[in-house]
């Protein structure tokens, strides 16, 4: 075991976890590791090509942080040039809807025309954070995404008049086409040209051309602002990350990657998604192609609330259809009388007796078309949750758990203050530590566990129902905002903005809740058919089991278990059987990893490659069963070859890069750590390895690379505080365990 001399490299492990792997190593049968060959030898990452041994490497350049620039702690710049624009030339929008009329008015009424002091949300968070720092500048770290205007001209320093226009302009035209260059860095993290905006003369194709060519597309950038932390410049005791779309999105199927065996989906980037393509009728819009369609720039995503305040009903609208089914609800299992029913087969309410009894019930939630967390944005403001209720046979309601009966279960991240206590309402100056986080990732899916009592007598069959409800911000936050919209400086604000820009918004408007999924379940006895087949609906029962403590793990297996049989019944073509039993194989497969079976994780990969011989996953999963154990060197060629298949996975690119140093090959490490710093550049788990390994190759620079990792790991206290929200609230406490129950 190469691994236990080169312990430095193993992957930290918090105490708590710590305490969980040793709790599941005492009751799960593990196979003692043992030096002997795969079960299937993988070729070479490239074939054909000759092995390059890591003492022939060069050292790679490691990856390192780009210097402050002048508006830190935003990371925007200005790039060197004739013409550095100005906030007034950023705020500029009338220039361009001359002749982009269409896209102008969709853009006057989106989340990111009300991105800066015109947007009650983000001013009650802002104004409470300029409170807390003195002299306001680092606020700036919001405003390279939120005020850019403001931020070039350096009146972030300084209080903003209500009646300032740059204030109600938010994420401009400029913001976006004007970018010389960005990284995915987050915090603002694109650099502005300086160069003067080619105006293009209608009758001249070139003059188009040129136009076309300096001021787009700008699809590219948007990580740049849509991945956001705190740290010591922005006055917190260390680094924590916050929003992050990006993140999830670059190991996920929808960018190509394949570190899961799914059904296929489609690649899509952030446009493809939030600016599709839209028929335009009777506008002359040069930017509208052949087809009569132009890109959206409505930006349509979550933002139910600001449409709400604004009195938009049609955008409202055009939100909650662009919402409804991008997750699933499923009402998996039913345990009535000590017995568990999947799927509800089964289930007889008569078994309860007339004393009546308790149900509990799974509910399984998927992130069905979210290329990021669901629900994604300010993960910690989010307001996504789950109502119950069982009907009798006359659709009386006699059981429920809804926000009215109970503590229902909320898809969101729980952020601690520096006391352990929950913060709810966007209090961005006191976020500490994360202590949950509920939001499913893309293609993903969790379980949720509801009880419920049923009451004497009840008359069967009864009917189980479950919503997925969604609403754009807490409460909590809602509440803060109408209340600030009461004072003198807030109504100067709302009256500057209906004369700037001709809206009107109402702060205390009750926030609009959407149905996002809806399933229901009638327990008569007997099986009911449902609209998706048994097999996939127990393969997703035991994906969401997955997340479980190690220790109830058995639970997913036995979902698995059940879709292999309820397959075995489908009938299905053969190849459309083999598809749906690699998808139960590789999860299987998963949860062996997981118990630390790794000559079963072995033998599931090798019938996965038989079903599915053309899919890196196979690699992948006989890969994470030998690293589990320390079995570095057989672990690695199995990863590289997964990572030959999914190049832009930062995730995978750690796992490789820790199984290399792990096995002594330390340049190999930094090359794969350096490179896929590039693309998630404040991993702490990535900027730990490339610091390792400059350190095992005597680097001179090994020394600055390991103050980075420390800049950016998880915070000494992270467990303390998360355990202390636990302390203090007891509902923190029920939501710390992955899957628990809500009574």
């Amino acid at each position: 075991m190469t691994g236990v001399q080169r312990f430095t490299w193993v992957p930290l492990i918090s105490a708590a976890a710590g305490l969980v792997l040793a709790i599941a190593c005492h009751q799960a049968p593990i196979e003692e590791p043992r030096d002997r060959p795969d079960p299937v030898q993988p070729s070479p990452p490239t074939a054909g090509d000759p092995v390059v041994l890591d003492s022939d490497r060069p050292i790679a350049t490691p990856f390192v942080h780009a210097a402050p620039t002048p508006f830190a702690p935003s990371l925007t710049a200005i790039a060197a040039g004739d013409h550095p624009p100005t906030g007034a030339q950023v705020a500029d929008y009338d220039n361009c809807a001359s002749c982009h009329e269409e896209i102008a008015a969709q853009w006057r009424i989106s989340a990111h025309s009300f991105a800066s002091f015109n947007n009650p949300i983000y001013r009650v968070s802002i104004d409470r954070f300029r409170e807390q720092d003195q002299g306001f500048t680092r606020s700036r770290f919001c405003a390279g995404c939120h005020d850019p205007a403001l931020l070039v001209d350096g009146d972030m320093d300084a209080e903003i008049p209500a009646d300032e226009p740059r204030a109600h302009v938010g994420v401009g035209c400029v913001s976006c086409h004007g970018v010389a260059a960005s990284t995915p860095d987050g915090n603002g993290s694109y650099t502005l040209s300086s160069q003067q905006i080619p105006i293009p003369e209608l009758d001249d194709a070139a003059s188009i051309e040129r136009h076309r060519s300096a001021m787009g597309p700008a699809r590219q950038q948007c990580s740049a602002c849509h991945r956001a932390f705190i740290g010591v410049e922005t006055g917190h005791p260390h680094h924590l990350g916050g929003t992050d779309e990006p993140g999830p999105w670059q190991d996920s199927s929808y960018a190509g990657n394949k570190l899961r065996l799914d059904t296929p989906v489609q690649e899509k980037d952030c446009a493809d998604c939030h600016m599709p393509r839209e028929t335009v009728v009777n506008a002359t819009d040069p930017a509208i192609d052949e087809h009569g369609q132009l890109r959206s720039h409505r930006f349509l995503g979550g933002h139910t609330y600001l449409a709400a305040m604004r009195g938009d009903a049609q955008t409202l609208a055009r939100i909650q259809a662009f919402l409804r089914g991008v997750a699933s609800i499923d009402i998996a299992a039913i345990e009535l009388g000590g017995s568990r029913h999947l799927l509800g087969h089964g289930a007889d309410p008569e078994a309860l007796g007339d004393a009546g009894g308790r149900m509990v019930v799974d509910l399984v939630v998927r992130n069905l078309a979210v290329g990021h967390r669901f629900p994604g944005g300010t993960r910690d403001a989010q307001d996504t949750w789950i109502a119950l209720q069982v009907l009798d046979a006359v659709g009386n309601v006699i059981a429920s758990l809804d926000e009215t009966h109970g503590e229902v279960h909320r898809l969101r991240t729980g952020v601690v203050d520096e006391h352990g206590k929950l913060v709810d309402a966007r209090e961005v100056e006191r976020l500490r530590a994360v202590a949950f986080d509920h939001t499913v990732g893309p293609r993903d899916a969790v379980v949720v566990r509801y009880a419920v009592a049923l009451p004497p007598g009840a008359v069967g069959p009864l009917r189980v129902e479950a919503q997925l409800l969604h609403r754009s911000r807490t409460l909590e936050l809602a509440e803060q905002t109408c209340k600030q919209s009461q004072t003198k400086q807030a109504r100067a604000y709302l009256r500057a903005t209906t004369r700037l820009i001709g809206q009107t918004l109402d702060p205390c408007v009750e926030l609009p809740v959407t149905e996002v999924s809806r399933a229901q379940l009638s327990l008569s006895g007997g099986t009911q058919p449902q609209g998706r087949p048994d097999h996939e609906r127990l393969w997703e029962l035991g994906m969401a089991l997955y997340h479980q403590v190690q220790e109830r793990l058995p639970e997913a297996r036995e979902a698995l278990a059940a879709a292999e049989a309820a397959l075995a019944r489908a009938g299905l073509p053969t190849a459309e059987r083999d598809d749906a039993e690699a998808r139960i194989l590789a999860a299987l497969g998963a949860v062996a990893v997981r118990q630390g079976r790794v000559d079963e994780a072995l033998a599931l990969a090798d019938r996965v490659a038989t079903l599915k011989p053309e899919h890196p996953y196979p690699h992948l999963l006989r890969g994470r069963a030998l690293a589990q154990v320390w079995r570095w060197e057989q672990a690695v060629p199995h990863l590289e070859r997964a990572l030959a298949a999914s190049p832009g996975s930062p995730k995978l690119a750690a796992e490789l890069a820790t199984a290399c140093g792990s096995a002594g090959m330390h340049r190999r490490a930094l090359e794969v750590a350096s490179a896929a710093l590039l693309l998630r550049p404040r991993d702490a788990a990535l900027l730990r390895t490339q610091g390792l390994a400059l350190q095992a190759l005597k680097d001179p620079r090994a020394q600055a690379a390991m103050d980075a990792y420390f800049m950016h790991r998880e915070p000494d206290d992270q467990p303390h505080l998360a355990a202390k929200c636990g302390e203090l609230d007891p509902a923190c406490a029920r939501e710390r365990v992955p899957v628990h129950v809500h009574e």
